[in-house]
């Protein structure tokens, strides 16, 4: 046998092997690629103006945003040449709020019919050359929170529709390809519809929402409320009208009447991958306003922060949390000692057992299940699975009156999620 024909006895079964290979493998059902990483980005006072406050920012929290969101108005230059060498040279994507303000944050505004009439075409064309011209991709989100009461261009949908619809049509009209158009809603807390503000998906890339946690200091809803309260009835609708990915463009969580290191890690690691499948980034507001909205307002919050950044699902490198459904704690047992009935409140005590640690809430009711009015109600405040109450201490210290009454006991969670209430009923005699 010549060589070459030896080599093809030994090279043709080998090669039918190889092709046999592809075949299967071509059959094989294509498996998902893994899902990108959830971008991270943040609202810095003065950035990306100011470089410190870029590397400050980043330095604290442990990576660098991949947006900077900043705000201006249609009248003022898209981006300074500041903004622009800041921004290339950390690889940064700018998210441009675009207000509608003559000049400033507040004051006299543009009218929305001026806009869509093209009184402003000239700044519009101006930003758009400007932006044709750069070197990465620009956001602009004209317009935000439209469905409030709280920004002069609000409570006017058709006139909106119309003027978005316009500067869209100009940039086209200008090429300027590389300008990702985020339409921003704030989340309707049941007297903010947004629908009719919304201009079409052929007239937007992303579709957002802004949403607060404004916790019980006095001001907002003055409501502790998770993530997934602030958000989820505002993306169910905004998913439903439009295909576009979700971007949270505006958010972040008071320190008053919860807490906030645990409304991060619970909110970022669990309720946005698991509920929020569509979130594409999410931009935190750091910045002192109606309270301290910053993500260092302590170091419990700065710790949870870093914990998101260093995450797998946010590009970080630790691997992400369990996506098993992770259960409320409960009160799994309550019972008032003596379990007879009392004859002095001094000694008797509220003993209670949780299915995990957590916050209890406990409350004492008379027979009709209203508040004693010379009660109280009394939240313990460091984690445990298990205590007890002295009695005396739901009472101040008062006497207590013959007759039927009931102690009523919640979990609560680290989120400020609340258990069902469960009950013990005794008699003073």
């Amino acid at each position: 046998m010549h060589q070459s024909a030896h080599l093809r006895c030994r090279v043709f079964p080998a090669l039918l092997a190889l092709l046999a290979a592809f075949a299967v493998l071509a059959n094989r059902p294509a498996q998902a690629a893994a899902a990108a990483p959830i971008e991270l980005g943040a609202y810095v006072p003065n950035a990306p103006e100011d470089a410190a406050a870029l590397d400050g920012y980043a330095a604290m929290v442990g990576r660098k945003p991949d947006i900077v969101m900043n705000y201006s108005n249609v009248t003022d230059p898209l981006l300074t040449s500041t903004d622009i060498s800041n921004l290339e040279a950390r690889d940064q994507t700018p998210m441009v709020t675009w207000q509608l303000y003559k000049s400033g944050w507040s004051g006299p505004t543009i009218s929305l019919s001026d806009i869509a009439a093209g009184t402003y075409d000239r700044y519009l064309r101006r930003a758009a050359d400007l932006a044709r011209g750069l070197p990465f991709e620009v956001m602009i989100r004209f317009g935000h929170e439209m469905n409030g009461d709280w920004y002069p261009w609000s409570g006017h949908p058709a006139a909106y529709r119309d003027a978005w619809r316009h500067i869209v049509t100009v940039f086209r009209q200008e090429d300027a390809n590389n300008v990702k158009w985020v339409w921003s809603p704030n989340v309707d807390q049941g007297s903010y519809p947004f629908g009719r503000y919304f201009p079409g998906d052929s007239w937007v890339d992303y579709v957002a929402l802004d949403g607060y946690n404004w916790g019980t200091a006095g001001v907002g809803i003055d409501q502790w409320q998770t993530l997934s309260q602030v958000f989820s009835s505002s993306y169910r609708t905004i998913t439903q009208m439009s295909s576009k990915p979700v971007i949270i463009t505006e958010t972040s969580s008071s320190e008053v009447g919860g807490n906030k290191a645990a409304w991060i890690r619970d909110g970022f690691l669990r309720t946005i991958p698991q509920q929020f499948p569509r979130v594409r980034a999410v931009v935190w507001f750091d910045r002192v306003m109606e309270q301290d909205w910053r993500v260092d307002s302590s170091r419990a919050s700065l710790e949870a922060y870093r914990d998101v950044v260093s995450s797998s699902l946010y590009g970080g490198v630790d691997p992400a949390p369990s996506t098993a459904a992770r259960k409320n704690a409960t009160v799994r047992a309550l019972r008032v000692t003596p379990s007879r009935a009392i004859q002095t409140t001094g000694r008797a005590k509220v003993v209670y057992r949780l299915s995990r640690r957590a916050r209890v809430q406990v409350a004492l009711r008379d027979r009709r299940g209203d508040p004693v009015k010379r009660g109280a109600t009394l939240t313990i405040g460091h984690p445990k699975r298990s205590g007890r109450i002295r009695l005396s201490t739901l009472i101040r210290g008062r006497r207590m009156h013959r007759g039927s009454y009931r102690v009523v006991a919640r979990a609560i969670d680290g989120s400020g999620a609340r258990s069902k209430r469960r009950q013990v009923r005794f008699r003073v005699v």
